[in-house]
């Protein structure tokens, strides 16, 4: 067969060499037409698969060691390729946050101060709606003009003013991260502190970050104040917040835990928590009233002090850039662009643009004012099913309150938050003070019971009957049962009495307290404003709610020579 094909193969050759002119042109076009042919028959995949390999070819040619050549000698260098970097996959931008399982952390002061905050792991973007200068730069001359009256907000101190008891010290624990909240708290702290004729006698800043910009802040911002401390940690920087604890355990101190992200403290919240510190001795330990935190938030649905509150329907800022805090100032949400009520969901919510308001949602009865009156009087509770917090009452989902929509959705806190505003604005903030007094006292049988219940006190609470002043008359008893522990008060000597703590705000809460009888309770009198759950943080960063509370302070807390400035550069459309 080899040979057969040999023979044909020369015969052909023979054959080739006696054609004529004729001949050679016919089966020149034949080739031509040939390979004219298998041109058409390529495509874009044949072409593709060419410069995928010219491509292989040259990285193999570069992975390899290039030598260079001159007159006297071959030098080798080695070529290094850098890896390729990790590309996380991307998510959409109305992505929730997601939840870790199967044991949620209880609050964004149990992540790294640099995630709750957006810091490496996912950086945020921050802008201000305020007119700051093309340097980001802002210099408000004074305490800051409104057209609106002075704020006027009822307190429900005692008779004669609030007066801190003789002998009596209270050190603030300040669990820190975050630069942008605490430049705001600080106006607050101030106004409490006993150097001005408050109640606080020290406040220690507990660092708990590694950034070295929140950190480098820090340091120079307590030189400013006496009363203020920069506490290292030392291996407690970054672990979990349990070991703060052990710094908190002198006896006959009582000491008030404030995470640095509390944006609003009522000016009768500190002093109330403590005095219902002194007249309630037996529980083990109480808290604020949290606006943001799932359980309180649902009481305050029941009971009128949450509204109509929905983002933006715009799709750009509407309005020019200006210091405001006032609700009022943004105009309505028109009833017909409103979601509808009860069948969606309310972790759904995507910001409609960075810096965006919250509009007080007009019911139908409202008309078409271009204007939310603050002294108007009319609420429409069936605009609350059209709501992120109407939404998840009607779809609370499987988990625990703790954990569920309450606690993940940003538009739930955003709605709670704007709300607050509009309580302050509209000086209707005892919408926030259900519950009622509980006499713990009833409830000790014998000399025994009586006796440990009185050793977790101070000698100025220990007794029965002893303590005559002010405190305990709105409580709510959560039951043991988890609540958060962004502001409470505490004995040292109880906190002592608890360590180690692992899970601080399982254990302060709901742990320790059934183990001991003793409950956990909620001043519902003291209310304070929780800026965001870390899983809430880049939606509620997409919004001006920041630059308010900013404002507020500014307004109706920061003195004169302390006047706040934003961080940022402005928000895009402002």
């Amino acid at each position: 067969m080899g040979a057969t094909n040999l023979l044909n193969h020369q015969d052909k050759e023979n054959s080739s060499s006696n054609m004529g002119d004729d001949e050679w042109k016919t089966l020149w076009e034949q080739r031509v037409s040939a390979i004219s042919s298998f041109h058409r028959r390529l495509n874009r995949k044949h072409f593709f698969l060419l410069g995928v390999a010219i491509i292989f070819a040259a990285t193999i040619f570069l992975a390899n060691p290039i030598v260079e050549s001159s007159s006297s000698y071959v030098k080798v260098i080695s070529v290094p390729i850098p890896d390729p970097p990790k590309k996380e996959p991307e998510k959409p931008a109305d992505a929730p946050a997601p939840v870790p399982a199967p044991d949620p952390p209880k609050d964004e002061a149990d992540k790294p101060a640099e995630d709750a905050q957006g810091g490496k792991s996912a950086e945020m973007a921050f802008c201000t709606t305020w007119p700051v200068d093309s340097e980001g730069k802002y210099y408000p001359k004074s305490k800051p003009k409104t057209a609106q009256p002075a704020l006027k907000l009822d307190s429900f101190a005692p008779k004669g003013g609030w007066k801190k008891p003789a002998g009596l010290k209270v050190v603030a624990m300040i669990f820190y991260g975050r630069r942008r909240n605490v430049d705001i708290l600080d106006c607050y702290l101030r106004q409490n502190l006993a150097a001005y004729g408050g109640y606080l006698d020290e406040v220690q800043f507990m660092v708990h970050t590694q950034k070295k910009d929140d950190v480098d802040w820090l340091r120079d911002f307590v030189r400013q104040e006496p009363a203020y401390s920069f506490v290292e940690l030392g291996s407690c920087q970054g672990d979990s917040y349990g070991c703060i604890w052990e710094r908190a355990v002198e006896p006959d101190t009582l000491y008030m835990k404030i995470d640095d992200d509390i944006a609003y403290i009522h000016h009768d919240a500190i002093p109330q928590l403590i005095h219902t510190r002194l007249a309630q001795p037996h529980p083990y330990a109480i808290s604020a009233q949290l606006v943001n935190s799932p359980v309180t938030a649902l009481q305050q649905y029941h009971y009128g002090a949450i509204h109509a509150f929905l983002p933006d329907p715009n799709r750009a800022p509407s309005r020019p850039a200006r210091e405001t805090w006032r609700p009022s100032e943004a105009g309505p949400y028109h009833f017909a662009e409103a979601p509808p009520p009860l069948a969606y969901d309310p972790m759904a919510y995507v910001p409609p643009y960075q810096g965006h308001p919250w509009l007080l949602l007009q019911s139908l009865t409202d008309g078409n004012s271009s204007r939310v009156s603050s002294k108007s009087t009319m609420r429409s509770t069936a605009a609350l099913a059209h709501t992120p917090m109407g939404a998840w009452y009607a779809n609370p989902g499987p988990e625990k309150v703790a954990f569920g929509p309450g606690w993940k959705s940003w538009g739930a806190a955003a709605q709670q938050l704007y709300s607050l505003l509009y309580n302050l604005e509209r000086n209707q903030m005892h919408l926030y003070h259900f519950g009622r007094p509980l006499d713990y006292n009833e409830e000790e049988e014998d000399d025994d019971e009586k006796q440990d219940v009185k050793a977790a006190a101070p000698a100025a609470a220990k007794k029965k009957n002893k303590y005559e002043g002010p405190g305990g008359e709105n409580l709510f008893d959560m039951q043991y049962e988890r609540y958060n522990l962004n502001f409470i008060a505490i004995w040292g000597r109880d906190v002592a009495a608890g360590l180690p703590l692992k899970d601080d705000e399982l254990e302060i809460t709901a742990t320790i307290p059934l183990r001991l009888g003793r409950p956990f309770v909620i001043d519902t009198r003291s209310v304070v404003a929780h800026h965001a759950f870390y899983v809430q943080t880049k939606g509620i960063a997409s919004t001006d709610l920041l630059d308010r509370w900013r404002a507020f302070a500014n307004e109706n807390v920061c003195a004169a020579t302390n006047q706040k400035k934003p961080w940022d550069e402005r928000c895009e459309g402002y």
